[in-house]
């Protein structure tokens, strides 16, 4: 229960896991608004017609609040896309994949004017009296126009994703060999020929298990990237139906909107949650080893004031 408990503590002050945090209970808003039936079936059964309507005026505004604290931790966001995409565009390329890294350093330009655009029409959106940059409706307008660099930077993504996806599963070698497999043995001088058998069943068995271990932690680092790429693309390809919808490119409804933008928020914040548990490990095991350090330091102290 503490580590789990400990896990959300990371998981809710990492700056992306509590924007992926907000985003969930964001989509959740977005499809008990658009599905009122849902609010007076489920959420409050037992409540008159009234009670029901003005939830939902609530949850709408609730909604826009957390759109809008959204955008504001998401507000310098764009300057680390721009630092990605000029390390990637001034980085060489690795061999056999030009197609991936032109496609990144696309997709994170693209997120980073989207981004910008984002926090450039922050001010207006807040409607705060007196203060504003461009006006409310051009900001609005700014911010619709916005969705097409953000439609560019998934699809560059999911792109990318998908090549190095494929990529992995072309360049898996089956089966995965063990190091030392299938070598000979040679002969000892002076060996008793049952002596050198037996030997050499050990040495087939030690062999045969490290082939097993190996081909094991091959394994589940192969499941672990696919899963990950896996994950990522599948998220990709959900959140390309927003700014697809916003911008009028396909027709689909509000609540369809906000089911896809709940499946996607989870699969990000899996990816999220995953990182803050590897990050917990690694601190943890820092933490050991420094306690191990200073208990020695202790013993050893002491030893040296007795003797």
């Amino acid at each position: 229960m503490a580590a789990t408990f400990e896990h959300f503590v990371a998981f809710g002050t990492d700056i992306v896991g509590l924007e992926r945090f907000l985003r969930f209970f964001q989509s959740i808003f977005l499809i008990l608004t658009s599905y009122p039936s849902l609010i007076a079936d489920f959420l409050l059964p037992s409540y008159p017609p009234s009670v029901h309507v003005s939830t939902e005026t609530s949850l709408r505004q609730l909604q826009s609040h957390l759109n809008l604290t959204r955008r504001t931790i998401r507000l310098f966001w764009f300057l680390g896309s721009f630092q990605s995409s000029w390390a990637l565009y001034t980085a060489p390329a690795p061999d056999g994949k030009f197609i991936e890294t032109w496609l990144d350093v696309l997709a994170q330009s693209a997120f980073g004017m989207f981004g910008l655009m984002e926090s450039a029409t922050l001010l207006d959106l807040a409607r705060v009296d007196g203060v504003a940059l461009f006006g409310a409706d051009k900001a609005v307008r700014l911010d619709a126009e916005a969705q097409v660099l953000w439609l560019v930077a998934l699809y560059a993504s999911a792109l990318g994703s998908g090549i190095r996806l494929l990529r992995l599963f072309a360049c898996r070698p089956v089966p995965q060999t063990g190091e030392g497999f299938g070598t000979a043995l040679e002969k000892e001088p002076g060996a008793a020929p049952g002596d050198e058998a037996e030997k050499e069943r050990v040495k087939m068995k030690e062999l045969a298990q490290r082939r097993k271990e190996e081909r094991k932690t091959w394994l589940k680092e192969f499941n672990d990237k696919a899963g990950a790429l896996g994950m990522k693309l599948l998220a990709e390809m959900l959140d390309l139906v927003i700014p697809a919808t916003s911008i009028g490119w396909i027709k689909v409804d509000v609540g369809f909107v906000g089911v896809v933008m709940f499946c996607s928020t989870v699969l990000t914040g899996m990816a999220v949650w995953a990182k803050c548990g590897k990050q917990l490990q690694k601190r943890s095991a820092e933490i050991s080893i420094e306690t191990a350090t200073l208990t020695y330091r202790e013993l050893l102290y002491g030893l040296v004031n007795t003797a």
